[in-house]
């Protein structure tokens, strides 16, 4: 596996666990209930795209920097 490579997966991967954890932050602000868990599919969906092209944005940026 390229270099690229691995930097693009640990970036998705920790701005991914990022994006769930906000999100859950936002849907308990008015609630006592603090569970955790994951969005609604095509809530998961949006967020993971959005996290995707991030991350590849990343992942080039850092590769042309070298």
């Amino acid at each position: 596996m390229s270099k690229s490579n691995k930097i693009f997966l640990i970036t998705f991967g920790v701005f991914m666990t990022e994006a769930i954890l906000h999100y859950n932050f936002g849907s308990h602000k008015h609630t006592k209930e603090k569970e955790y868990k994951l969005p609604p599919t095509n809530d998961l969906i949006k967020i993971g795209g959005i996290v995707l092209a991030f991350s590849l944005l990343n992942s080039i940026i850092i590769k042309s920097v070298k």
